[in-house]
C-alpha cells in the first residue's frame, strides 16, 4: 500500500515541479544512475503497479478522510541546468511549504545574490554547482531562516517525458510567441490561446525568456502552468495515469524522500488542492563588477520568512 502510495505521491509532488525543470538551458545527464532497468523489468513493474492500484485506489478515499495533524513542512524542489565540461547549477528553485491549512509554494529567483562560504559574492544557483544539494539546501535555509525537511532534483528531461507520458497538455498562450532554441534546434510558433502541447513544446515555453520580463516573468509562467496541473491533473480518477508517468520520469529524479514522506505528502496535497498561495521573493536587478544580480529586498525576504513560520 505504502509503495503504491509512494508513486502516487511522487506523481503529485512533480504535478507541482514540472515546470521547474523547462529552465534548464542544455542536455542534462541522467542523475539517478542506479535507477536504470531493462525493458523486461519495467514490463514486469508495470504490471504490479497496475495490480496494486486495484487495492489501493479503495483506500485513498478513507486516508485523505483522516483528521489532519499540525503540519509544517519544507520540501526543495531543483530543477538542474548542466552545461558540458561544467557541474550543473540550480537553474530553477522552488520552496514548498506544506502547511495544516494550505500549502505556499515560493519561487526563488536564480540570480538572486548571496554570500557563499569561500566563493565570495555568488549567484543562488550556483549553489549546486559548488556542493551539489547540500549547499543548495543550506543557501535557501541561511536565506530563509528556515529548515528544509525533504528535497527533490530533476533534469529538464523529466518535463518532456512527464507531459508525452500524459498525452500532452492543454495551456492557455497569453500571446502569440515565436521559439527558436538552437540548441535543441527547434522552431515553432504558440498562437494566443488554448492549445495542447506536446513534451518539448512544454519544456519550451516554459524555457523562454524574450518577453522582456526575463527570469520573473518565466516564473509567472510557471506558476500559472503549475495552477492548470492542479484544476486538471490532481484529480483521484487520474490514478490510471501513474504507472505509464512514474515509469517515464523516474530516472529522471534524486529525492531523499521515502515512501511514508511521500504518501503523507500527497495526502495533504490532495486535500488542501484549493488552498495553494504562491510567492515570489521580490527584488531589483543589479549589475556588481559586469555581473548581473538579483538583490532581494528586506521587506521580501521578511514576508517569506513570516510565511514560513
Amino acid at each position: 500500500m505504502f509503495d503504491y502510495m509512494r508513486k502516487i505521491a511522487l506523481i503529485f509532488i512533480i504535478s507541482l515541479s514540472l515546470p521547474l525543470i523547462a529552465c534548464s538551458s542544455t542536455n542534462v545527464n541522467k542523475i539517478n544512475t542506479n535507477a536504470l532497468e531493462s525493458n523486461k523489468q519495467e514490463s514486469i513493474e508495470n504490471s504490479e503497479i497496475i495490480q496494486e492500484e486495484k487495492s489501493a485506489q479503495n483506500n485513498i478515499d478513507s486516508l485523505i478522510k483522516t483528521t489532519p495533524k499540525e503540519v509544517n513542512k519544507n520540501i526543495l524542489i531543483v530543477g538542474i541546468d548542466a552545461r558540458r565540461d561544467e557541474n550543473a547549477r540550480a537553474d530553477t528553485m522552488i520552496l514548498v511549504n506544506m502547511r495544516s491549512d494550505k500549502i505556499n509554494l515560493i519561487s526563488v529567483p536564480r540570480d538572486t545574490l548571496i554570500k557563499i562560504n569561500g566563493k565570495g559574492t555568488q549567484k543562488i544557483n550556483a549553489s549546486y554547482a559548488y556542493g551539489g544539494i547540500e549547499l543548495c539546501k543550506t543557501s535557501v535555509e541561511k536565506l530563509l531562516d528556515t529548515k528544509i525537511d525533504n528535497y527533490l532534483v530533476f533534469n529538464f528531461k523529466a518535463i518532456q517525458k512527464g507531459v508525452d507520458a500524459l498525452g500532452g497538455f492543454t495551456v492557455t498562450i497569453p500571446k502569440t510567441i515565436k521559439i527558436r532554441d538552437p540548441e535543441l534546434k527547434k522552431c515553432f510558433t504558440l498562437k494566443k490561446g488554448d492549445l495542447k502541447l506536446n513534451g518539448i513544446q512544454t519544456l519550451e515555453y516554459l524555457r523562454y525568456r524574450s518577453d522582456g520580463r526575463g527570469d520573473i516573468g518565466r516564473i509567472y509562467r510557471q506558476q500559472e502552468f503549475i495552477k492548470d496541473l492542479q484544476d486538471s491533473f490532481l484529480k483521484l480518477e487520474n490514478v490510471p495515469l501513474i504507472p505509464k508517468a512514474y515509469l517515464a520520469i523516474r530516472d529522471e529524479i534524486k529525492t531523499d524522500m521515502d515512501a511514508s514522506h511521500m504518501a503523507s505528502y500527497f495526502i495533504s496535497g490532495y486535500r488542501l488542492r484549493n488552498n495553494f498561495d504562491y510567492h515570489t521573493l521580490k527584488g531589483y536587478g543589479k549589475f556588481i563588477d559586469k555581473v548581473s544580480y538579483y538583490v532581494l529586498y528586506k521587506n521580501s525576504i521578511i514576508e517569506i520568512k513570516e510565511i514560513l513560520k
